[in-house]
């Protein structure tokens, strides 16, 4: 029997009580079927411990013992991960990035994949498992996992942040990625050529995909020496279709330092580089990101107290808005925000609804430049609450949490719209408490602008309220002592290359 069945045999009342409901694999270990509400409630059980531990400053190995003592229906393999507070996705990520960095080719591993790992009591292969003991760095017993022993090059047996996915691992895949582009380019010339050119693609993908991942300062600086080479690439003789990719290439680059600025409240910064991003795309036809500039232009101008600016911008993305996705992302994400900042209540409801509509016609697309539901339903909070409607307001933060991984942007935000909806019902303890969980989760350096900004309103209503309730005065102070955003250790010139 495996390390996993035998937790699993010595707490046979433990799964009668979950579901009643017992199955056997193939490998004829024994293992309860949970419904997804009672998994989504275990998950919610050990993300709470995990918090009350990274508050205690526990490391993780006691957070996992923790979770282990009070939720013991879960498999060791789901056990170490829900302790870190990583997702499926992550950790598949942290795999492949172990891969790449042994010069290994891609795994072959999903979210899927793992998840049968987790339920199903499936045994991965002994690769994978060694990978699998490396991301979580612990021995492969503690995972559930029938592999002998597994040496770590990354800190195994170090003491592990919880809030961080393999830290040494992130930052050498984010150096790598302009590392790979310059080594190409030194390989085809200072003009660069086709590889230096995909390379460049795929470094684009990787900022946009990865683009929570890291501290926005780290990444800035990345995204700049992607540029820079972009810039010196286009200072030199290049064919037309040529030039015209590479200037497509510093539209997208600047677009990314353009949200990053914005992030770190560089609003200067902000507007310098989307607006290179908006003229770049302009030129070259690329009207997806002429339409997504325009669109953060926008929600620059929104934060910065200027509603009317805001709407007439948000029309002009309208113009290169092009599929029903893209039309819900600039009616929620800029039109909506405006018209609710201008109080025009009805026009507010009208765009909602188009928003809606546009939605239910539109599939999810990932990523910095897409639009998923769950911010969707974040701008339709936010702007709820602008317009006083805490209940429309509190359903729509509560849905875009519930889509949205603990400690990511998203439900950095969402959940401090969801903390000031209970401010403005007058209810400041669980206000203050979800506006804590949010400090207690997020890194200062990864906090974004426009959450601290949420977060010092909800310290403003608490302040002019008369009882502003146990704990506001913690969080003000809390919210005082956040540091000033780091600016990016690295720069590049604004791209032209006509």
């Amino acid at each position: 029997m495996t390390a996993t069945g035998a937790n699993i045999a010595a707490r046979g009342n433990v799964t009668d009580a979950v579901s009643g409901i017992l199955s056997v694999t193939s490998g004829g270990i024994i293992m309860p079927r949970i419904s997804r509400a009672h998994r989504a409630q275990i998950a919610s059980r050990a993300a709470d411990i995990r918090r009350r531990g990274q508050r205690a400053d526990w490391d993780v190995t006691t957070i996992a013992d923790e979770i282990v003592r009070q939720v013991p229906e879960l498999t060791p393999l789901e056990m170490w991960r829900l302790a870190y507070g990583w997702s499926r996705p992550q950790v598949v990520a942290a795999i492949s990035e172990l891969y790449a960095a042994d010069g290994l080719a891609p795994p072959g591993v999903t979210t899927a994949r793992l998840c049968r790992w987790e339920h199903d009591a499936v045994q991965p292969d002994p690769d994978y498992a060694a990978a699998l003991a490396r991301v979580y760095q612990v021995p492969p017993r503690r995972l559930g996992l029938n592999l002998p022993s597994v040496l770590s090059g990354y800190g195994y047996g170090q003491p592990a942040t919880p809030s961080t996915l393999g830290t040494v691992m992130a930052e050498t895949a984010l150096s790598a990625v302009a590392d790979s582009v310059q080594l190409h380019r030194e390989a085809e010339g200072p003009a660069g050529g086709p590889a230096t050119r995909q390379h460049l693609h795929q470094a684009v993908d990787y900022y946009t995909d990865h683009y929570g991942r890291y501290a926005p300062n780290v990444l800035a600086g990345e995204i700049h020496r992607a540029r820079q080479i972009v810039v010196d690439m286009l200072t030199q003789s290049q064919r037309g279709h040529d030039r015209t990719e590479l200037r497509r290439l510093a539209g997208w680059l600047s677009a990314l330092l353009g949200n990053l600025a914005f992030h770190c409240s560089d609003y200067p910064g902000a507007h310098i580089h989307l607006g290179t991003a908006s003229r770049l795309s302009t030129s070259v036809g690329e009207h997806r990101l002429t339409g997504w500039s325009l669109g953060a232009q926008s929600i620059l101008a929104c934060f910065g107290q200027r509603p009317d600016h805001a709407l007439d911008i948000a029309g002009q993305a309208h113009e290169y808005a092009t599929t029903a996705l893209h039309r819900a992302q600039i009616t929620a994400w800029c039109e909506l925000r405006a018209l609710a900042a201008l109080g025009r209540r009805s026009d507010a409801a009208q765009a909602a609804t188009r928003a809606q509509h546009e939605m239910d016609a539109a599939e999810d697309e990932p990523g910095r430049f897409g639009f998923d539901r769950a911010e969707f339903h974040q701008h339709l909070a936010e702007s709820a609450l602008r317009l006083g409607d805490t209940s429309s307001a509190a359903g729509h933060a509560e849905t875009a949490i519930s889509l949205k991984t603990t400690g990511s942007g998203g439900w950095a935000a969402a959940t401090a719209i969801l903390a000031r909806t209970h401010a403005a019902d007058r209810n400041p303890a669980d206000a203050t408490a979800l506006a804590s969980s949010v400090l207690d989760t997020v890194p200062a350096d990864r906090l974004r602008e426009t959450t601290r900004q949420r977060l010092s309103a909800l310290d403003r209503e608490h302040q002019a309220a008369r009882s502003p309730g146990t704990g506001s005065a913690d969080l003000h102070m809390r919210l005082l002592a956040l540091p000033a955003h780091i600016p990016a250790q690295r720069s590049s010139p604004e791209p032209n290359g006509h």
